[in-house]
């Protein structure tokens, strides 16, 4: 029996886990309309301003989190968009007269086009290197704004008063509608960020974070969603700086372009909980209100105690719950979370005559028991006259002093087996890494089905039809199972807007749901995939190369430091794929396995190929013995 779609939906305890990090659209509209309730029973004009505050630099953690926090790329830099959006809605207003609703979008529009300078060039970096481009766009901006005259320079300036108690210019002189506004602000920044995390963008971020190596060898164009993360993030900032300047109604560099802007937004999504819904919520209350009344209670006396008593109590939470406020009130449900009812699906499905697949409750773990052989492929030994679907002409990459991989051809044909074999240092992973994009020959050419490879990056190598796993464990390891999963469907033609707005097409959850049940995962398809044993790690990283039934997929040693018995599961999941026209290219030192696996073999050492032919051929060729078994 195969699950339908809905079928994987979370246990109980993931559920409760999922409500308090990503609560559901309804209950963030639920929240935000709750409070809006309470000016009416609340006139304290310094409680409701704390809560304008909160509300305000909430959005901006809120904004920060979409980069920082699913995308993983550390911005000290918000400060920039917040004050962007500041100074264009003023400026327009105070020199044109222009409403701040068509100013505010002006810098929203200023925002997304300095982010998206900023992000092009240093994307193609990794981490650190956007997060010390974001801290000196940060100071370049605010001391350029600290010398222009036309925005007031260091003395900046006060907006028109002219304007007051006109809906049309957002200025009042009650703080009532401004609390109304920026509660709308953040409750809409939430609610994105909601809508987000639910659909198929939240995980591809969150995926890329994790292994962006990983994720563009699914197909994931791992810059492109980045610039879209960093763009959203820009926008929303930039809204909350125009809101703020029209309530404060003065602005200079100093008040909306400070360090510490950009600091009390990354504080508050890594006390709240980063990468996730709520989490930049819980910070912004705690943090801003702490930080408003300790000042208000400490006064003028306390000269800097409201400080001490700020950082002791973050630096509390950050080293009791290195996952924030949220991991906090999660682990706290979890111990009171009555035990999980038992899975009510039938037993997953397995192929005719495959080996018994491992039990989720006690998976094997990796031993040092040698390998026992696996019954010899039916086909294996005959002949395959079939169209050629990979052919590799004349490779080589140098690495400094070392010729990696020298003067390699060879051909795998549609419908085959083919494996590729040798001693340790051979060139086996660097030459998939050359068929794959991940490294650029010096010389030579890839051909898939007659497309040039050779200069693509990964994610359009995956695109072409490849598939890949990788020799070390490559998946996303605070990902469940099934979202692993669903990150290897095809990305080919997919727009932004499309993931972000959509969750998983039917035919991809049913094509998982049939996977997870044939690989004896379907039971732990909730579970984090780092909770998973190795075992099932090797299965689920196969599942997830296959999903989208690539032309060619590439497997790195997938039976590399498994149990025996789960050896054989493995090499009866690989026998039933090619049986169904799959054409597989397998790197692997387990030569039991190989040889009665494989239809023809490669053998490489020292960067060269030195035999290709049949399993037997290979076993017999006296070179091949003294290459590999040194004799």
């Amino acid at each position: 029996m195969t699950a339908g779609p809905a079928a994987a939906a979370p246990g109980p305890a993931g559920t409760a886990a999922r409500a308090l990090t990503s609560p559901p659209a309804w209950a963030v509209a639920a929240a935000a309309a709750a409070l809006a309730l309470v000016p009416l029973g609340v006139r304290d004009a310094f409680f409701l301003n704390a809560l304008i505050t909160v509300f305000l630099f909430g959005t901006v953690a809120q904004a920060w989190n979409i980069i920082g926090g699913y995308a993983g790329q550390i911005s000290f830099g918000h400060a920039v968009f917040f004050g962007l959006g500041a100074y264009a809605a003023a400026v327009l207003l105070k020199e044109v007269g222009l409403s701040p609703w068509l100013g505010m979008g002006a810098g929203a529009g200023i925002a997304v086009l300095v982010s998206l300078a900023i992000g092009y060039p240093t994307f193609r970096l990794r981490r650190h290197f956007f997060a010390l481009a974001t801290l000196a766009l940060g100071e370049i901006v605010r001391i350029l704004f600290l010398n222009w005259s036309f925005v007031g320079a260091a003395v900046g300036f006060y907006l028109p008063l002219e304007y007051r108690n006109r809906p049309g210019y957002l200025m009042w002189d009650s703080k009532v509608p401004y609390y109304l506004v920026s509660l709308a602000l953040f409750g809409s920044a939430t609610l994105l960020v909601a809508l987000l995390d639910r659909r198929r963008a939240g995980v591809y971020l969150r995926a890329i974070n994790q292994d962006e190596d990983a994720a563009a060898m699914l197909g994931l164009a791992a810059r492109r969603y980045k610039l879209y993360a960093m763009a959203l993030s820009a926008a929303l900032t930039s809204l909350a700086g125009t809101i703020y300047a029209l309530y404060v109604l003065y602005i200079d560099p100093y008040n909306v372009m400070p360090g510490r802007l950009s600091l009390l937004a990354v504080v508050m999504a890594l006390i709240g909980g980063r990468a996730t819904v709520t989490g930049p919520v819980l910070g912004a209350f705690f943090i801003v209100l702490l930080n408003e009344y300790t000042r208000s209670w400490l006064g003028g006396g306390g000269r800097g105690a409201d400080f001490i008593l700020f950082g002791a109590l973050v630096m509390l939470v950050s080293i009791r719950e290195p996952g924030g406020l949220v991991g906090w009130l999660v682990r706290a449900g979890a111990r009171t979370q009555p035990a999980a009812i038992p899975d009510p699906d039938p037993p997953p499905a397995t192929p005719q005559n495959a080996a018994p697949v491992p039990s989720p409750v006690t998976p094997p773990d990796a031993t040092s028991s040698p390998v026992r052989a696996v019954a010899p492929h039916p086909a294996a030994r005959s002949a395959l006259p079939a169209p050629v679907l990979l052919r590799v002409a004349h490779l080589s990459k140098r690495f400094g002093g070392v010729q990696a991989v020298r003067d390699v051809s060879f051909d795998v044909y549609r419908g085959e087996i083919c494996g590729l074999i040798g001693p340790n240092g051979a060139g086996k992973s660097t030459l998939f890494d050359c068929i794959t994009g991940f490294t650029r020959p010096d010389a030579g050419a890839v051909h898939l089905d007659g497309m040039l490879l050779s200069g693509r990056e990964p994610y359009q190598a995956a695109w072409a039809g490849l598939a890949r796993t990788f020799q070390a464990m490559r998946i996303f390891p605070e990902l469940s199972a099934w979202e692993n999963l669903m990150c290897a469907q095809e990305h080919r033609g997919e727009g932004l807007w499309t993931a972000s707005v959509r969750t998983d097409p039917p035919e991809v959850r049913r094509r998982g749901c049939e996977l997870l049940q044939q690989f004896g995962l379907w039971p732990l398809r909730d579970l984090p995939a780092g909770a998973l044993s190795f075992g099932q790690q090797k299965l689920l990283s196969i599942a997830i190369a296959v999903l989208r039934k690539p032309r060619l997929v590439l497997l790195d040693e997938p039976a590399a430091g498994v149990n025996p018995v789960l050896v054989d599961a493995i090499a009866q999941h690989l026998r039933r794929l090619n049986d169904a026209g799959l054409t597989l290219l397998v790197i692997e030192h387990n030569m039991d396995l190989i040889m009665h696996l494989a239809h023809r073999v490669v053998f490489m050492a020292g960067g060269e190929i030195v035999a290709i032919g049949p399993p037997e051929a290979i076993q017999r060729d006296e070179t091949v013995r003294e290459l590999y078994y040194g004799r």
